[in-house]
This record gives structure tokens, C-alpha cells and sequence, in this order.
């Protein structure tokens, strides 16, 4: 937005405007924005309407102009963000999301070039070793499982022909080891 003086042929310092009008000029510089304002139109023009514009927003952010909101305002607005949020909830958007996913990988391949094979080595290295942990850790999980009901099965067939109270006792300890089992299950489902 540069313009031109009929008169002494000057460039018109419009971008200093701003910063006349923030305070940032130099001293020097401000005297020199002011002469060439009192003689150019054009810039005490656009020096009047930049002020009469940061009056105006000045105004339209004064605390007494300001909009009361309802007290659950926030509530209704973060209620109807999420009823409007549909995510991946239907077919089609599932089936838009796979595409985007596919097109993605076909784009990597073309940018990795001759280095893709590579890349795919490295990454079924990773997958494999990241598929030999969680079988350990099946395994792991069904050795305990086993060791539980082998345990189990020992000490109901001796309890459970001795005594009753021996019986209620171990059901209890079972059904409470069972309760802090799932809760453990859920306390790592969150994590």
C-alpha cells in the first residue's frame, strides 16, 4: 500500500502508521511521520481511520458493553459441541478414514522410493518383536491361570469334604481375589 506524492514525489510511510500509533517509533522518527502527515491527505486520512477503528474496538470491549451470559452457558455449549461431534461412529466415515489410511501409506511408498523395502524390514522387525512380548505375556497370563485352578481344584477337594466354614472362607478369599483381579484389569485398561 505504498503511495505516491503529487507534489515531492515521496513514498508515503503507511506501514510506520501502526507503529506511530502503538507508541513503537523512535522519537525522531515520530517527528518526521508527523510532518509528512500534516502535508500528505492520503496518510492523515488512513492515520484518522486506523484511530477511529482502535476507538471503536476499544469501546466494543469495554467491560460495561459487556454480553451477561447464562450461568450454564458453558454446559449447553460443551453439550452441543458433543452431540454434534459425529467421529468415526458411521460406516461411511470408518470407510473414509481406511482410504485416507491407504492413500497415506501409498504416498510414504512413493516418497521412501528405492528405501521402502528397507523401511518395511524395519518396521516387521518391530511388529514381530512387539508380537513375541504379547505372546510371552499370554502365555504368562494362562500358566498363571492354569497354576490358579490346579491350586483351586487342590484345596476345594480337601476343604470341601473337612469342613463347611473351610468351604465359606475359601469362596470368600476367591470372590475377593477375583474383585481385585478385574480392578487391576481396569486400573491397566485406563493407563
Amino acid at each position: 500500500m505504498e503511495r505516491v506524492e503529487s507534489k515531492n514525489e515521496t513514498t508515503c510511510p503507511s506501514a510506520e502508521l501502526s507503529a506511530y500509533i502503538d507508541g513503537e517509533l523512535s522519537p525522531h522518527d515520530e517527528l518526521e511521520l508527523e510532518r509528512h502527515v500534516a502535508g500528505c491527505r492520503a496518510c492523515a486520512e488512513d492515520l484518522n481511520l486506523q484511530k477511529s477503528f482502535l476507538n471503536a474496538l476499544d469501546y466494543s470491549l469495554d467491560e460495561e458493553s459487556e454480553i451477561d451470559l447464562p450461568k450454564n452457558f458453558t454446559r449447553s455449549v460443551v453439550a452441543n459441541a458433543e452431540s454434534r461431534v459425529s467421529g468415526l461412529r458411521r460406516p461411511h466415515e470408518r470407510r473414509n478414514a481406511a482410504f485416507i489410511c491407504i492413500a497415506l501409506l501409498v504416498v510414504s511408498l512413493f516418497a521412501l522410493g528405492s528405501s521402502a523395502q528397507k523401511t518395511f524390514i524395519a518396521t516387521a522387525a518391530i511388529f514381530e518383536t512387539l508380537l513375541a512380548v504379547a505372546l510371552s505375556a499370554g502365555h504368562f497370563l494362562y500358566d498363571i491361570a492354569l497354576g490358579s485352578a490346579i491350586i483351586f481344584k487342590t484345596l476345594t477337594s480337601k476343604f470341601l469334604f473337612e469342613s463347611g466354614s473351610a468351604v465359606v472362607v475359601f469362596l470368600a478369599l476367591f470372590v475377593l481375589s477375583l474383585y481385585l483381579f478385574s480392578r487391576l484389569l481396569v486400573r491397566l485398561h485406563r493407563t
